[in-house]
């Protein structure tokens, strides 16, 4: 204390304490005329004062000293300077006032009251005045007919701060002309001398009036609908609306030292982040033996991110890919982390005796089964292929892991699992029930987790559109009312980590993907993104293609349950498995893989009737698609 004290001594600027010296002196006097003038005694109490003044002057400047007043720069005073004034004022008042009880000086103790007040407005004043003066002149050095006129969407605390910080910078090169904000309790109103122009529905009109050149949010965590529709009705303008950062008191950037930044297309898809229970995913992965299959891919790299930072005894990755496996092993190799051996094993899940080396070698005790083909025209086009790939690379996984008692088995499925129109989501739909009928024949922890398209996966819809942008090309979608889920990769792989550490023997979670979003709307999105004019870029709509549909659904039967978490239910025990029976699934998988191997039209016949069966509705079985089924025939024949 004594040391900070010193310290803060040493680095006191005379000017300013001068000046609080003559505030102290005058305002003393001033209390004695406000509160004595006129009075007989008020002659006693000037020659009382008189001889007090050293001592009160060197106490009010000491108590100064001690409480860092001195620490400040006037021209940056901010509230919380002016409340460490109010403290040191009355701190030093407080300890006069004590020492009047002791002492007879003559003085009415309310003199020194009077003076408390007088001296905080005037030590705030003066401070004040010259935080003005200096705004002021460096506004005055600002060539205003160069600076770009900006329009702050929010007048909340960033808001307010950020106005403050592009005025009086004048290297900032912007000339703040008002705020927009949806509280109509602020339209019309000033805050920190500027005007709130109005609201959303305003915004077009105040950007036309007032020849706005940029439009800044500054909303922390701003709601992705609110992005859409600020940029839709800038974009009309020309103008990019910008976000503000971390920096300014939170929200989705990156730690740099910007004030703010553009908006990202995951800023206008994604939703407002809820709370994880991180300790729940600690307690299933920390000191563990974990697996993970498609390691490389889009899902299966963010897996093992995310794994990797709970600190597992054993990381296993395994990948067909050479180069993804290679990416993501020299990826977690370059990362500090408490796991002890990160193991990269190059496999195909199809070949059984390379994947029982690996699972009996590395004996996992959890396991995240994430490989899949995924691609939905590829599939349609190879159905055999993704036959053989993800029914009998989960068959072969799921098998192994019952042999070695791996307790936990998580597989990444798909919302194209629900109802399916075509190979991929069939497939996929398999998998769910052998990994439901496992979890429920062995009474381990085996479960799936389906969720919709994830923004950034590889090969995804979001970078063919924007290469389509990019090279000047008409963006082709297939219909103008279809939909889709989207979620960010990281958010998606939590919530699989958190699912899994609370899904029962056999369950389905089903991850909530929030409402579904026109892929047009998505398309427009990008072309405003990428600096484009929706009157340059066409779009062009081409139809469905095989195994495609308009709208992906993520319940099965509207028997899924609610759970601690708001974004994630379960459908208990997967539901249809209780009733199809081992027996069944286990022969008609069979079935399957033993007609894909040879291409046969008997496998996707029996694909169709174990999904007409899961249904237990033959009558209104979505089977696959009449082009997929004529294909295949053509195929077998």
């Amino acid at each position: 204390m004594l040391k900070r004290v010193l310290r803060s001594a040493l680095r006191v600027n005379f000017r300013h304490a001068a000046t609080d010296a003559v505030i102290v002196v005058f305002s003393f006097y001033f209390s004695l005329y406000l509160r004595a003038s006129g009075t007989a005694s008020f002659t006693e109490f000037l020659k009382s004062i008189t001889t007090l003044i050293p001592l009160y002057l060197a106490i009010r400047l000491m108590t100064f000293v001690s409480v860092g007043i001195y620490d400040i720069i006037w021209r940056y005073v901010s509230f919380r300077d002016a409340s460490k004034l109010v403290r040191g004022v009355f701190l030093s008042t407080a300890f006069i006032v004590s020492t009047t009880y002791f002492f007879d000086v003559g003085l009415p103790r309310s003199i020194f009251f009077i003076d408390a007040i007088v001296s905080i407005l005037l030590l705030i004043g003066v401070r004040s005045l010259r935080r003005y003066l200096y705004e002021r002149s460096q506004t005055r050095h600002q060539n205003m007919d160069e600076a770009r006129r900006v329009l702050i969407y929010g007048a909340g605390y960033n808001g307010r701060i950020l106005a403050s910080r592009l005025q009086s910078d004048p290297t900032s090169g912007y000339e703040v002309i008002g705020f927009i904000d949806d509280d109509p309790g602020k339209i019309s109103r000033k805050i920190g001398g500027y005007p709130v122009r109005g609201n959303l529905q305003d915004l077009e009109e105040v950007v036309s009036t007032y020849k706005v050149q940029e439009v800044i949010v500054a909303i922390t965590s701003a709601p992705n609908a609110l992005l859409r529709s600020i940029y839709q009705k800038t974009g009309r303008f020309n103008i990019r609306p910008r976000l503000i950062t971390s920096f300014m008191g939170g929200g989705n950037s990156r730690a740099t030292g910007e004030l703010y930044r553009n908006i990202e297309l995951s800023d206008l898809l994604s939703r407002e982040p809820k709370s994880l229970n991180l300790d729940l995913t600690r307690a299933l992965v920390k000191g563990k033996r974990i697996l993970i299959t498609g390691a490389g891919g889009s899902i299966g790299s963010e897996l093992a991110r995310q794994v990797h930072n709970f600190s597992p005894a054993q990381l296993v990755i395994l990948d067909h890919s050479e180069f993804n496996l290679y990416q993501i092993d020299n990826e977690l190799r370059n990362t500090q982390s408490q796991t002890q051996s990160v193991v990269p094993v190059l496999a195909d899940i199809k070949d059984r005796s390379q994947l029982k080396e690996a699972v009996f070698t590395y004996r996992p005790e959890i396991v995240f089964h994430a490989a899949a083909y995924k691609h939905v025209h590829l599939v349609e086009a190879n159905p055999f292929a993704a036959i053989l790939n993800n029914i009998e690379g989960t068959k072969n996984l799921v098998d192994l892991c019952l042999e070695v008692d791996v307790k936990h088995f998580v597989q990444i499925s798909t919302d194209k699992a629900v109802n399916p129109v075509g190979v991929m989501g069939a497939t996929k739909r398999v998998c769910e029930l052998i990994v439901t009928d496992a979890g429920l024949r062995s009474a381990r922890h085996y479960c799936s987790v389906r969720f919709g398209n994830v923004l950034g996966s590889s090969g995804s819809l979001i970078p063919l559109l924007q290469k389509q942008i990019q090279d000047g090309e008409p963006i082709t979608i297939t219909h103008k009312d279809m939909t889709r889920y989207f979620m960010l990769i990281p958010e998606a792989v939590s919530l699989v980590l958190t699912a899994a550490s609370f899904t029962e023997n056999g369950d389905i979670a089903i991850l909530k993907m929030g409402e579904p979003i026109k892929i047009v709307e998505i398309a427009k999105s990008l072309i405003a993104l990428m600096g484009k004019n929706e009157d340059d870029v066409s779009i062009v709509y081409t139809g469905l293609r095989p195994g495609e549909k308009m709208f992906e659904e993520l319940c099965l039967t509207g028997k899924e349950r609610e759970t601690t978490h708001p974004n994630i239910m379960i459908l208990g025990g997967g539901d249809a498995s209780c009733w199809l029976g081992s027996e069944t699934i286990a022969r008609s998988v069979d079935s399957i893989l033993n007609g894909a191997k040879f291409h046969k039209k008997a496998a996707i016949q029996e694909l169709m009737h174990l999904l007409q069966l899961d249904r237990n509705n033959e009558a209104e079985a979505h089977t696959i698609t009449n082009d997929s089924a004529a294909r295949l025939v053509q195929v077998d024949s």
